[in-house]
């Protein structure tokens, strides 16, 4: 039997064109791919249509956000985003203020997209090089420092609380996301530290369009977002918006956390 390189290439792009999956919301165009980052959650994109038959293709700042949830801040390492803007230059593509994208024309829709998904897998695997960077800084100095997510984990452990972290949950348009802790098995909890306050509202607003498309599945008080309020000052509009579609607790209140999740059982 000799291969068709004809029909090896059909066969791989009608696999590919089964696993894609799109939505629309508005004027924005919201598609899956099948592509994966490497803790298997599927990497999206956003379509824009753009005057003169331009097209913009962004990733929502998820990239950028991802390693956040495996206790990588990113935006706060001195080289990480130095990094990430060498990766998006690699593929052609802008990094503006943590958000992957690329505009042309229509015609070149599948290779921008392309562009894009290749970036955001390469940003986000810059949580193995923080990794790597962590065990040889432990090893030679025998410290590790305490990030908020290790406080976090600490926390939870300290209150007897059974957590999963990096968990998954199906949001109702399918998408798949990666959620800090599932706890319990009741409820799960997205921790928000930005760092600085210009980056809050990237943050808000990620947290609520996931806690949004988890609303047919999961009860407000299932879905709890908490916010580090020991180096930032969250403005109330911001927890306003998160309390619409989530019960939000401050890191310097966490200590409510377990008679919350108690109440569920």
């Amino acid at each position: 039997m000799s291969l068709d390189g004809g029909e090896v290439v059909k066969l791989c792009l009608e696999t590919l064109a089964r696993e894609f999956s799109c939505h629309r919301y508005d004027s924005v165009l919201y598609i899956v791919t099948p592509y994966l980052y490497h803790d298997s959650e599927m990497i999206a994109v956003y379509l824009e249509e753009l005057p003169g038959g331009q097209v913009k293709v962004h990733d929502g700042g998820e990239a950028v956000m991802h390693p956040y949830g495996h206790g990588f801040d990113l935006t706060r390492c001195d080289w990480g985003m130095e990094a990430a803007g060498e990766i998006a230059r690699g593929e052609f593509v802008e990094l503006d203020r943590g958000r992957l994208s690329k505009s042309g024309p229509a015609e070149d829709l599948s290779r921008m997209i392309m562009d894009v998904v290749m970036a955001a897998r390469g940003i986000a695997d810059l949580l193995h090089a923080h990794r790597a960077q962590a065990r040889l800084a432990y090893r030679r100095k025998g410290v590790k420092p305490a990030a908020f997510s290790e406080k976090l984990t600490t926390f939870l452990a300290e209150s007897s609380l059974d957590y999963t972290p990096a968990a998954k949950l199906t949001g109702g348009s399918g998408q798949v996301y990666t959620v800090h802790y599932r706890i319990d098995g009741a409820a799960y909890l997205q921790a928000l530290n930005p760092g600085r306050a210009s980056r809050a509202k990237a943050a808000v607003d990620r947290t609520f369009g996931l806690w949004a498309d988890c609303n047919g599945a999961l009860t407000r008080d299932r879905k709890l977002t908490l916010l580090n309020d020991e180096t930032l000052p969250w403005k109330a509009a911001h927890i306003h918006r998160l309390s619409q579609v989530s019960t939000v607790i401050k890191w310097s209140e966490r200590d409510k956390l377990p008679a919350l999740l108690a109440a569920l059982s």
